[in-house]
Protein backbone atom coordinates (compact mmCIF):
# COMPACT_ATOMS: atom_id res chain seq x y z
CA UNK A 1 0.00 0.00 0.00
CA UNK A 2 1.69 3.52 -0.82
CA UNK A 3 0.05 6.62 1.19
CA UNK A 4 0.69 9.20 2.94
CA UNK A 5 -1.02 11.29 5.81
CA UNK A 6 -1.64 15.27 6.03
CA UNK A 7 -2.19 16.20 9.23
CA UNK A 8 -3.76 20.16 8.77
CA UNK A 9 -0.92 20.76 5.47
CA UNK A 10 -3.38 19.91 2.95
CA UNK A 11 -7.09 18.77 2.50
CA UNK A 12 -9.55 17.29 -0.01
CA UNK A 13 -9.09 20.20 -2.89
CA UNK A 14 -5.27 19.44 -2.78
CA UNK A 15 -5.86 15.82 -2.30
CA UNK A 16 -7.94 15.65 -5.19
CA UNK A 17 -6.04 17.89 -7.49
CA UNK A 18 -2.61 16.19 -7.11
CA UNK A 19 -3.99 12.65 -7.15
CA UNK A 20 -5.71 13.47 -11.11
CA UNK A 21 -2.52 15.19 -11.89
CA UNK A 22 -0.17 12.02 -10.65
CA UNK A 23 -2.67 9.75 -12.40
CA UNK A 24 -3.27 11.42 -15.57
CA UNK A 25 -0.19 13.72 -16.38
CA UNK A 26 2.96 12.15 -14.38
CA UNK A 27 1.78 8.59 -14.96
CA UNK A 28 -0.25 9.29 -18.02
CA UNK A 29 -3.09 7.26 -17.32
CA UNK A 30 -6.50 7.81 -19.61
CA UNK A 31 -8.74 10.18 -17.94
CA UNK A 32 -11.47 8.83 -19.98
CA UNK A 33 -10.75 5.71 -18.09
CA UNK A 34 -10.81 7.24 -14.28
CA UNK A 35 -13.95 6.99 -12.09
CA UNK A 36 -14.39 9.06 -8.86
CA UNK A 37 -16.80 8.30 -6.12
CA UNK A 38 -17.48 10.73 -3.52
CA UNK A 39 -19.70 9.87 0.12
CA UNK A 40 -23.37 10.44 -0.13
CA UNK A 41 -23.73 13.62 1.50
CA UNK A 42 -19.77 14.97 0.55
CA UNK A 43 -20.97 17.84 -1.43
CA UNK A 44 -17.79 19.66 -1.49
CA UNK A 45 -15.60 16.51 -2.55
CA UNK A 46 -17.98 15.93 -5.63
CA UNK A 47 -17.73 19.89 -6.52
CA UNK A 48 -14.27 20.08 -6.10
CA UNK A 49 -13.39 16.68 -8.44
CA UNK A 50 -15.26 18.98 -11.56
CA UNK A 51 -13.97 21.99 -10.60
CA UNK A 52 -9.92 21.31 -9.87
CA UNK A 53 -9.51 18.39 -12.54
CA UNK A 54 -10.84 17.74 -16.06
CA UNK A 55 -12.81 14.71 -14.85
CA UNK A 56 -15.73 13.55 -17.03
CA UNK A 57 -18.46 14.64 -14.47
CA UNK A 58 -20.75 11.97 -15.42
CA UNK A 59 -17.59 9.68 -14.35
CA UNK A 60 -18.36 10.95 -10.23
CA UNK A 61 -20.43 8.84 -8.60
CA UNK A 62 -21.92 9.00 -5.06
CA UNK A 63 -21.96 5.99 -2.38
CA UNK A 64 -22.95 5.16 0.87
CA UNK A 65 -21.03 4.52 3.90
CA UNK A 66 -20.23 0.96 2.67
CA UNK A 67 -18.24 1.98 0.08
CA UNK A 68 -17.05 6.21 0.86
CA UNK A 69 -17.45 6.57 4.72
CA UNK A 70 -14.01 5.36 6.39
CA UNK A 71 -14.05 4.60 10.14
CA UNK A 72 -11.57 2.86 12.08
CA UNK A 73 -13.97 1.29 14.57
CA UNK A 74 -17.26 2.11 16.31
CA UNK A 75 -16.03 4.78 17.68
CA UNK A 76 -13.22 7.99 16.96
CA UNK A 77 -11.93 9.37 13.97
CA UNK A 78 -13.60 8.69 10.59
CA UNK A 79 -15.03 10.80 7.70
CA UNK A 80 -16.02 10.20 3.89
CA UNK A 81 -13.91 9.38 1.42
CA UNK A 82 -13.10 9.57 -2.72
CA UNK A 83 -12.36 6.51 -4.88
CA UNK A 84 -10.73 6.51 -7.66
CA UNK A 85 -11.39 3.15 -10.05
CA UNK A 86 -10.00 2.86 -13.11
CA UNK A 87 -12.23 1.05 -16.39
CA UNK A 88 -9.77 -1.94 -17.44
CA UNK A 89 -12.53 -3.18 -19.81
CA UNK A 90 -11.26 -3.45 -23.43
CA UNK A 91 -12.94 -0.79 -24.96
CA UNK A 92 -13.42 1.40 -22.28
CA UNK A 93 -16.88 1.26 -21.88
CA UNK A 94 -17.73 0.22 -18.74
CA UNK A 95 -20.82 2.12 -16.85
CA UNK A 96 -21.42 3.80 -13.38
CA UNK A 97 -23.37 0.46 -12.29
CA UNK A 98 -19.89 -0.98 -12.70
CA UNK A 99 -18.02 1.19 -10.35
CA UNK A 100 -17.96 -0.46 -7.19
CA UNK A 101 -19.91 -3.20 -8.00
CA UNK A 102 -17.23 -6.46 -7.19
CA UNK A 103 -16.11 -5.93 -11.33
CA UNK A 104 -12.40 -6.88 -11.70
CA UNK A 105 -12.48 -4.54 -14.71
CA UNK A 106 -13.76 -1.82 -13.05
CA UNK A 107 -10.70 -1.61 -9.92
CA UNK A 108 -10.63 0.89 -7.58
CA UNK A 109 -6.85 2.03 -7.26
CA UNK A 110 -6.61 5.03 -4.70
CA UNK A 111 -8.75 5.75 -1.53
CA UNK A 112 -9.01 9.69 -0.22
CA UNK A 113 -9.89 9.40 3.25
CA UNK A 114 -11.18 13.29 4.31
CA UNK A 115 -11.13 12.39 8.67
CA UNK A 116 -13.28 15.41 9.67
CA UNK A 117 -15.43 13.99 12.63
CA UNK A 118 -15.04 11.78 15.76
CA UNK A 119 -17.40 9.49 16.34
CA UNK A 120 -19.11 9.17 20.06
CA UNK A 121 -20.40 5.74 21.42
CA UNK A 122 -24.21 7.05 20.82
CA UNK A 123 -22.77 7.10 16.91
CA UNK A 124 -23.09 11.25 16.54
CA UNK A 125 -20.38 12.68 14.99
CA UNK A 126 -18.91 15.77 15.58
CA UNK A 127 -16.69 17.73 13.59
CA UNK A 128 -12.66 17.21 14.39
CA UNK A 129 -10.74 20.40 15.39
CA UNK A 130 -8.17 19.85 12.59
CA UNK A 131 -9.02 17.92 9.27
CA UNK A 132 -6.78 15.51 7.80
CA UNK A 133 -6.17 13.55 4.60
CA UNK A 134 -5.07 9.23 4.50
CA UNK A 135 -4.64 8.26 1.37
CA UNK A 136 -3.93 4.75 0.53
CA UNK A 137 -2.96 3.30 -3.53
CA UNK A 138 -3.00 -0.37 -4.04
CA UNK A 139 1.06 -0.48 -4.72
CA UNK A 140 0.63 -3.92 -7.02
CA UNK A 141 -2.17 -2.49 -8.98
CA UNK A 142 -0.89 0.70 -9.43
CA UNK A 143 2.66 -1.55 -10.62
CA UNK A 144 0.21 -3.46 -13.12
CA UNK A 145 -1.29 -0.34 -14.98
CA UNK A 146 1.57 1.08 -15.35
CA UNK A 147 3.18 -2.37 -16.83
CA UNK A 148 0.17 -2.82 -18.69
CA UNK A 149 -0.26 -6.50 -17.26
CA UNK A 150 -3.53 -8.18 -16.65
CA UNK A 151 -2.44 -9.67 -13.52
CA UNK A 152 -0.52 -8.08 -10.27
CA UNK A 153 1.41 -11.37 -10.31
CA UNK A 154 2.92 -10.67 -14.06
CA UNK A 155 4.25 -7.51 -12.85
CA UNK A 156 8.52 -6.74 -11.74
CA UNK A 157 7.22 -7.08 -8.09
CA UNK A 158 6.19 -10.73 -8.52
CA UNK A 159 7.87 -11.94 -11.37
CA UNK A 160 11.51 -12.70 -10.08
CA UNK A 161 10.34 -13.96 -7.05
CA UNK A 162 7.61 -16.69 -9.32
CA UNK A 163 10.72 -17.45 -11.59
CA UNK A 164 13.29 -17.85 -8.91
CA UNK A 165 11.01 -20.70 -7.47
CA UNK A 166 10.09 -22.23 -10.75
Amino acid sequence: MLGNWSFGDYYKKEAIEWSWELLTKVWGLPKNRLWATVYKDDEEAELLWKKVTDIDPSHVLRFGEKDNFWEMGETGPCGPCSEIHIDRTPKGNASASMVNAGIAEVMEIWNLVFIQYDRDASGKLTLLPAKHVDTGMGFVRICALLQGKDSNYDTDVFMPVIRRIR
